[in-house]
């Protein structure tokens, strides 16, 4: 049983009900809680017509467990807490998990992205990728993060390195490699994340 918030989305609150109710479809085990502002609905609603409210409503509602989980918008993370994005990339119509989107998995820029991998190769794996591919976004920070990541591999943390597609190849992407998906899991920022998850969502609507 899953919670959807639906209120503090640029999507409308019907889109978000009909997705509740696709998801459900493909899945009979699935079931959704709405919770967010009284509409008319066959799932069950807990009314809420401000974000305070639904934040306690669905804090509650996971601390009952009245619900396994939740599906929510502007949720406040605290620091350490942060969410893989998972793309169809436009030129090959490749899955790309971008780690991270959301949140701030630490304060230091440099240790926030190598945890981002971690995290973006974790999220792979438990969606059925057995041995995900890494590459770094090219932005700042990035050669750092890759000697860490590479020390952490010759320490005995097994992961396999992606390559870039251009004639030079290495660890390091740029643009043409986030359109081909030349790897599975995209290591960067979170700001930067964020971008391209609604780059990538932009393309797909």
């Amino acid at each position: 049983k899953v919670g959807l918030t639906t209120l503090g989305s640029e999507i409308p609150i019907l889109e978000l009900v009909q997705g509740a109710y696709d998801a459900m479809s493909k899945n009979s085990s699935l079931e959704v809680v709405l919770i967010g502002p009284k509409i008319e609905t066959h799932l069950d609603l807990y009314e809420a017509d401000d974000e305070d409210r639904v934040r306690n409503i669905l804090g509650d509602l996971l601390d009952q467990e009245v619900i396994d989980g939740a599906v929510t918008m502007h949720y406040p993370f605290p620091i350490g807490v942060a969410t893989v994005g998972k793309v169809i990339t436009p030129a090959r119509g490749k899955v790309m998990y971008i780690a991270t989107t959301t949140g701030t998995s630490d304060t230091n820029r440099i240790q926030a992205m190598v945890k981002n991998a971690v995290f973006g190769i974790a999220t792979a794996k438990a969606d059925g990728i057995k041995d995900p591919t890494v590459g770094i976004l090219n932005v700042e920070g990035a050669r750092q993060v890759e000697r860490y990541l590479t020390n952490m591999y010759n320490n005995g943390y097994n992961f396999t390195w992606g390559q870039s597609k251009r004639i030079d190849g290495g660890q390091i992407l740029r643009g043409n490699d986030l359109i081909l998906g030349s790897v599975d899991v995209l290591v960067t920022d979170t700001l930067t994340g964020n971008i391209l998850m609604k780059l990538f969502s932009s393309f797909n609507s």
